[in-house]
């Protein structure tokens, strides 16, 4: 019996090892494709800064999303505020008018593509600590309202590329050329 208990928790051990490691070469591929991703075709929803587009999550829900204003700054606001760990901080207001059902508004779901298609999320680098108000709120806006803030990103020094918003999975759902 203590021979059978003993190979069962070997061969457990033995597959959680083999799975955790397994898994963890996904997420790395899932990460290194998450962090190239290539400019739109043509036939996608995409504009350029200042001009609306109108979006749908995969929820359903839809608003009109603008990004107003893209601005750099070579260090953040306040006396928290960390020096850019990349070279810049991007600094990006953007609207959200909700014209469906309630909408899920979330910073995270703005990205910032370099110009070597490299993608930043507000999380990268020293951005959390930049210190740049009002920030963009998460949460659900109710249909018929508006939230507007700014989403900051900790990027390498010159012009980027685009600015992409993504939907609740991940999926990029609207593009704004810069």
């Amino acid at each position: 019996m203590r021979r059978t208990i003993a190979g069962a928790t070997a061969a457990l051990l033995l597959l959680t090892v083999v799975g955790c490691g397994s898994g963890s070469k996904d997420a790395e591929a899932a990460a290194d494709t998450q962090q190239t991703q290539s400019k739109p075709d043509k036939s996608e929803n995409q504009t350029t800064v200042g001009k609306a587009l109108t979006v749908k999550m995969q929820s359903g829900a839809t608003a009109e999303v603008t990004v107003l204003k893209v601005s750099t700054a070579k260090k953040g606001k306040g006396e928290f505020a960390e020096k850019p760990a990349n070279g810049q901080f991007v600094v990006i207001d953007v609207q959200v008018k909700v014209t469906g059902k309630e909408f899920a508004v979330n910073p995270l779901y703005v990205q910032y593509q370099a110009a070597d298609n490299k993608v930043f999320d507000s999380g990268d680098g020293n951005a959390m600590t930049a210190g740049f108000e009002p920030v963009l709120e998460s949460g659900d806006v109710p249909k018929g309202q508006t939230s507007r803030g700014f989403v900051v990103f900790d990027t390498p020094a010159g012009k980027g590329k685009q600015v992409q918003l993504t939907d609740e999975l991940g999926s990029p759902i609207a593009y704004w050329a810069l």
